[in-house]
C-alpha cells in the first residue's frame, strides 16, 4: 500500500512541477517570433517543427514543438510565436501551449487521473 502511495504521490508531484513550469511561462514569459527552419519526421507521430529565434540578448536559440504546439498549417520559413524564461531563456514553449486552459493539456491530466485511480483503488474496500 505504501508503495502504491508512493507512486501516486510521485505522479502528482509531476503534474504540479510541470503545470508550475508551464504557469510560469504564461505569466513571466517573454514572447519572441521564431521562424519554422525546418520539420523532423519521427515516425508515425507526425513531424517535430524546428524553431529558430533571437533573444533580445542576441543569443540565437532552437526550440521544437509537435504539430499540435503550431499554429496549423504551419510550413517551413513561416513565423511561430515562442515564450521563453527570462531567468532560464532553454525554457521555452509556443504560445499557443502556454496559453491554452490547465484542463486540455492531457498529458498531465491523464497523469492525474491515473495517481488519483492508484490511491482511490488501494484505500477504498
Amino acid at each position: 500500500m505504501i508503495a502504491y502511495d508512493g507512486v501516486a504521490a510521485l505522479l502528482v508531484l509531476t503534474v504540479v512541477w510541470q503545470m508550475r513550469r508551464r504557469l510560469t511561462l504564461r505569466f513571466r514569459g517573454v514572447e519572441v517570433t521564431a521562424r519554422c527552419f525546418d520539420r523532423e519526421w519521427r515516425g508515425k507521430g507526425g513531424p517535430q517543427f524546428l524553431l529558430s529565434c533571437t533573444t533580445p540578448d542576441g543569443v540565437k536559440r532552437t526550440h521544437s514543438a509537435g504539430e499540435s504546439d503550431v499554429p496549423a498549417g504551419t510550413r517551413e520559413g513561416d513565423s511561430v510565436t515562442v515564450l521563453y524564461d527570462p531567468t532560464s531563456p532553454g525554457r521555452a514553449e509556443t504560445a499557443l501551449v502556454s496559453r491554452k486552459p490547465l484542463w486540455k493539456h492531457y498529458d498531465m491530466m491523464a497523469a492525474l487521473g491515473i495517481a488519483l485511480i492508484t490511491v482511490l483503488s488501494v484505500h477504498l474496500p
